[in-house]
Parts: C-alpha cells; sequence; structure tokens
C-alpha cells in the first residue's frame, strides 16, 4: 500500500513539474494583473496549492483500471458511518491480533488515517492563509470530500461504464475531520506563511510596473540595433558610445526620459521626486542595462572556454534579475540598479497640446 501511496505523490509531482510552464505562467500573469506585482507569500500559497492538489488527485484517482476488469457486480458505495472499524476488528480477530500496534498497523485504520492526513493540508491553509474559521473549513473540506466522492461514484463523471474506487461514507468522515485536525494545527506551521492584506498587496500608486519597463527597453533596443547597424555596424566602441547617449546622457540632459520610457509615458526620478543627478542615472545604468551592453560589445568577446562562458552567464544572470525579476516582487517595482543609485520610475501624464497649436 506505501508503494502504490509513493508512486502516486511521485507521479503527481511530475505533473506538477510537467505542466508547471502551462499552469504556472497563466497564474503568475493573472496574479501580476491583480496585484501588480508578485506578492512574494500569496505566490508560494498559490503555487503550493496548484502542487498540493495535482498530488492530490493523483492519491485519489489513480492508477487508472483496465475497463476490462470493471462491472464485476461488486458493491461500490458504502453508506455506514465508521464501518472501518469493524473491518478493522474482524481483521484483527482473523488474525489472533490485539493491541494498539496490532490496530495502528491494519490496513483499515492506515486508509482512513491516510484519507484524513491528505486533508490536514487544506485545513492549514484555510486558516493559516486564507483566515477561515472553523465552520468554514469543515464546510469547505466536506464540500472537496463529497464532490470526490460523486466523481468517483459516477465512473469519473462518466468515463468510465461504472465506478472502480468505492464511494465511502467513511472517506467523507476521515477527509473532514483531516481538513478540521489541519485547522486546529494551523498556528504551529510555520511553512504556510499568513497572507497580507490585500491593500498590503498592491504596488503603490503611481509605479511603473516591471512590464512597461520592459516595453520601454524593447522599443529603445530596436532604434539601438538599427541605428547601430546603420552607422557604424563593427564598432563596438561607438556603439556603447550610442547606447551612453540614449540611456545617459538623454535622460540625464531632460531630466530623467529616455525614448523608451517617453514612448511608455515615464521617467526616472530620485527618490524624493525631483530631477535625478547625471550620477545617479550614470549609476543606474552602468549596474543595468547599459552596462550589461558594454560588457557584451567590449569584453565578453575577448574571453574564451568556460570562464568566458561563466562570466557571460553570471553578467546576464544578475542584470536580468536585478532589472526584472526581483522588482516584480517588490511594492515599489525598483530593480537592485534603481535602489544602489537611488532613482525610481514616476509615471508621467500625457503632455496636453496648446490651445494655439491644434
Amino acid at each position: 500500500m506505501l508503494s502504490s501511496y509513493l508512486e502516486n505523490i511521485r507521479t503527481g509531482f511530475l505533473a506538477f513539474v510537467g505542466m508547471g510552464a502551462l499552469i504556472l505562467l497563466p497564474l503568475v500573469a493573472l496574479h501580476y494583473y491583480r496585484y501588480g506585482r508578485i506578492e512574494p507569500r500569496r505566490a508560494l500559497v498559490l503555487y503550493g496549492l496548484v502542487l498540493y492538489g495535482l498530488v492530490a488527485l493523483a492519491l485519489i484517482f489513480l492508477p487508472f483500471p483496465n475497463r476490462e476488469n470493471l462491472c464485476q457486480d461488486q458493491q461500490m458505495l458504502s453508506t455506514v458511518p465508521f464501518q472501518w472499524v469493524t473491518d478493522m476488528r474482524n481483521n484483527m480477530e482473523a488474525y489472533g491480533r490485539s493491541g494498539i500496534v496490532a490496530m495502528a498497523t491494519s490496513t483499515a485504520f492506515i486508509q482512513q488515517a491516510f484519507n484524513a492526513a491528505l486533508f490536514v493540508p487544506l485545513g492549514i491553509v484555510l486558516r493559516k492563509a486564507y483566515g477561515k474559521g472553523v465552520l468554514a473549513t469543515v464546510f469547505i473540506g466536506l464540500a472537496i470530500s463529497l464532490i470526490v466522492e460523486v466523481v468517483q461514484y459516477t465512473g469519473n463523471m462518466g468515463i468510465y461504464p461504472c465506478p472502480y474506487r468505492i464511494s465511502d461514507v467513511d472517506d467523507l468522515i476521515s477527509n473532514t475531520s483531516g481538513s478540521l485536525l489541519g485547522w486546529m494545527i494551523a498556528p504551529v506551521a510555520i511553512v504556510v506563511p499568513a497572507l497580507p492584506d490585500p491593500d498590503e498587496s498592491v504596488v503603490r500608486p503611481g509605479t511603473v510596473s516591471v512590464p512597461r519597463k520592459a516595453l520601454a527597453l524593447v522599443a529603445e533596443a530596436v532604434v539601438f540595433l538599427v541605428v547601430a547597424r546603420l552607422l557604424f555596424p563593427t564598432n563596438a566602441w561607438l556603439q556603447v558610445g550610442l547606447a551612453v547617449a540614449m540611456r545617459i546622457v538623454l535622460p540625464a540632459a531632460t531630466g530623467g526620459w529616455t525614448l523608451g520610457s517617453w514612448l511608455m509615458r515615464y521617467r526616472t526620478r530620485a527618490l524624493n521626486g525631483s530631477r535625478p543627478s547625471p550620477a545617479r542615472i550614470a549609476v543606474r545604468e552602468l549596474l543595468g542595462i547599459t552596462g550589461l551592453v558594454a560588457y557584451a560589445l567590449l569584453l565578453s568577446p575577448h574571453l574564451t572556454n568556460w570562464t568566458g562562458f561563466g562570466l557571460d552567464l553570471a553578467a546576464i544572470t544578475l542584470v536580468l534579475l536585478g532589472t526584472f525579476a526581483t522588482p516584480a516582487f517588490r511594492r515599489d517595482q525598483q530593480g537592485w540598479h534603481e535602489r544602489v543609485a537611488g532613482t525610481r520610475g514616476v509615471l508621467q501624464a500625457p503632455v496636453p497640446v496648446p490651445q494655439a497649436a491644434r
């Protein structure tokens, strides 16, 4: 029995890994759309629930049977509460066993203990993460268990001509008891975080989002590649000079505007909202995308073997993490380079056209 459980857990985990890109990426998008960022605690609970759900489904419904072995006039519905106690006693008497150890190692007891343990994480998450009360937790556990039993009794909603798992009222009792037990021990379950208030999860008003910054960079990258290819396709120093002009000189002269930020209606400001100094802009860019461009054009071509590959990978990883990954989790959406430089993006309303110019 234990080996079959472990195999089903393995199958559920592999399904989580295999379907991760298909399930998690849309969830990330919805999560980001809802809060304007990826709130770490909510993300941990959300993705943990996906993993828990897939493993639980594998344990409940796998393995799928051969259709030839179905519909043998077996009783697939048990409506007698605590029938497992009678079954356990009969089994112990048949083998002449008695005592707590014999009871705890009997198949009937292990089955019910497993059914209860399966719903313990649900009770923990409902109380610790979502703040549900005991009645709500018990009702949700009972409802989910009832849905599972109905699906099993209907042959997985008609996929099979008859049930291949017994629908048992004892399973309802065990599952519901498991969710209640999870609710009771939730305060000491340090693995599951308490979720913050929705108002504390969303980004701060006026924050420039990571996708907006990414689109601005894409627009500037297109301009940079076209101009660099046309004017000086083989001169790396002039290409770096163009990047510096676009990302450092231009915003220093215009008070934080670049071509991409102008298109996306935001500009770089100091943390207090004032015009950023050229030094702040230079630090911000040399630790960010401009620094990566300079490295890629001037230093990377002269590196060889595994040392060069390692430095390339480290440089790309650090910049991508600092520019896109880390800010996506923060309320202010600031990257590492922005925090060091003391700058931030500020949304700007479109500049109105004077009446005389219309």
